[in-house]
């Protein structure tokens, strides 16, 4: 059975489904508009998981029950930001969105103690934590870790006694 929260998330989803699903950061402000992070909170994630400024970002309907999205994020080039450990976005990002998972995500990696850059695939909401499922890892992190937007760096985050060798290691963006 559908609380009401449920059916209020339904409602507006259905009526952001019906508007341009296209919002760009260059477009005239409009109070009853969304951005991207409002966005991502409806379905339960934090204010800061995903870095800022995002130039513009999509959201096409592909299921109703649970109601599930896919997504588009563009950056304006390669972001890098620094959360639990250094983040890479492609300047296209995109996955699949349903209230409390992210999955299918394309354009995203983490780069771990190691070194190593590895593919970040899902972002689940259990309880006051966000579960995060890697190509080959997984970690919890506690959701206020993201209570505040971050923004990006174009260009590597680096400290000062990394190796050539780990910054050759670096992704790049094809584009």
């Amino acid at each position: 059975m559908a609380t009401a929260f449920h059916m209020s998330l339904l409602l507006l989803l259905a009526l952001v489904a019906l508007r341009p699903s296209t919002t760009s950061a260059a477009a005239s402000p409009n109070p009853n508009s969304l951005n991207l992070h409002q966005v991502f909170q409806l379905f339960g994630f934090p204010l800061g998981l995903i870095p800022g400024p995002v130039d513009s970002f999509t959201l096409t309907p592909i299921g109703i029950l649970p109601p599930t999205f896919n997504f588009t994020i563009h950056y304006k080039e390669p972001c890098y930001v620094q959360f639990v450990y250094p983040n890479y976005y492609n300047p296209v990002f995109t996955g699949k969105i349903t209230f409390g998972k992210l999955f299918d995500m394309q354009g995203h990696k983490d780069q771990f103690p190691s070194g190593e850059w590895i593919d970040m695939y899902d972002v689940t909401v259990v309880d006051q934590n966000l579960y995060f499922q890697f190509a080959t890892a997984s970690a919890t992190v506690d959701r206020s870790f993201f209570a505040e937007v971050k923004n990006c760096t174009y260009g590597p985050l680096l400290p000062a006694d990394y190796s050539n060798e780990l910054i050759s290691q670096l992704p790049i963006s094809a584009e």
